[in-house]
């Protein structure tokens, strides 16, 4: 009898991986480049994934997708690029999800948790016993990010000018995120940062000098590392009120979430438990990448019990 193939795709902003399986296990993979939404367009993610699909050698007819897409978190840019992608005939069911929802799947092997998210933005997704899912965060730069890499810069950034300006207490980040942002003095900063010479992935990428700070004593940046992980539980905690779990699986993931997890989820939870109708938040480590999480999304939409999978199928080349 014929089996129906799987896929899951990771489409990124640096490079996209798909890995395919049917119903007694993972038998192909192959990665291509970049698959952001917002930098492709709908077009070039659909010729991307044809050459990929086309690298698989599967059968159309029998094929069920699903990618996880960076820059495709809205309904309608998911509605489309599915439309886009059956009317080409790649597929024969297709499921666009945001990378979020591929990385909580797998985090958790697709059974109830939840993922904090904290890179250059940051975001927390979880999924209940009933397979609902919530999110918390996730509204940019401007609304939130917290606990994020950028965030904690542009916090350090904002106390730095307190204290230049002797209006806030005295913080060494007033030097050193204006030596590691490449400026030459603190005067600097407003052209470039009003500029537009300093985006936002440099700014995030000036976020261990904040961590350093703090380990070395600076209490300006103990106290922003904090503020930030506090919200970022906060945010946290109401995903898992909201799907009703007063026990939460919680993965750390991001950048920064892995970096600095311990420090995050030592912050996140300060009093080391939880009161009243707060949940209990038990930290674990991711079981599968994005990528298996996007096999396992591809299993749930085409209705069929997961083949076996593991970490290592989704890593090898």
């Amino acid at each position: 009898m014929d089996l129906h193939h799987l896929v899951g795709i990771d489409a990124g902003g640096t490079r996209t991986r798909a890995l395919a399986a049917h119903e007694n296990g993972v038998f192909s993979r192959c990665e291509a480049g970049a698959g952001n939404y917002q930098l492709l367009g709908l077009e070039g993610v659909v010729e991307l994934f044809a050459g990929l699909l086309a690298q698989l050698q599967l059968d159309s007819d029998r094929t069920t997708v699903c990618a996880a897409v960076a820059g495709a978190g809205r309904p309608a840019e998911q509605e489309r690029l599915s439309a886009a992608l059956l009317a080409r005939g790649l597929a024969a069911r297709v499921c666009i999800v945001a990378d979020a929802r591929a990385a909580l799947e797998g985090a958790h092997g697709g059974e109830a948790g939840i993922i904090a998210i904290a890179g250059t933005g940051s975001i927390v997704m979880g999924r209940g016993k009933a397979s609902q899912v919530e999110r918390a965060g996730g509204w940019g730069p401007l609304l939130g990010d917290e606990g994020s890499a950028y965030s904690f810069v542009m916090a350090g950034l904002r106390a730095a000018g307190q204290s230049h300006d002797g209006s806030g207490p005295a913080t060494c980040l007033e030097v050193d995120l204006v030596n590691k942002l490449g400026l030459a003095d603190w005067d600097s900063l407003i052209p470039a940062l009003y500029g537009g010479h300093l985006q936002r992935d440099r700014l995030a990428s000036a976020c261990p000098v904040v961590f350093r700070a703090a380990r070395a004593g600076d209490e300006v940046a103990r106290q922003i590392i904090a503020s930030g992980a506090q919200r970022l539980g906060a945010q946290v905690g109401a995903v898992a009120r909201r799907l009703c779990l007063p026990t939460a699986s919680v993965t750390l993931a991001g950048g920064l979430g892995e970096a600095e997890g311990d420090w995050l989820w030592a912050e996140m939870q300060p009093d080391g438990g939880a009161d009243g109708d707060q949940p209990e938040l038990r930290r674990v480590p991711a079981r599968l990448p994005p990528l298996g999480g996007a096999l396992l999304l591809a299993c749930a939409h085409a209705g069929i019990e997961p083949p076996p999978v593991d970490r290592a199928d989704c890593e090898s080349g």
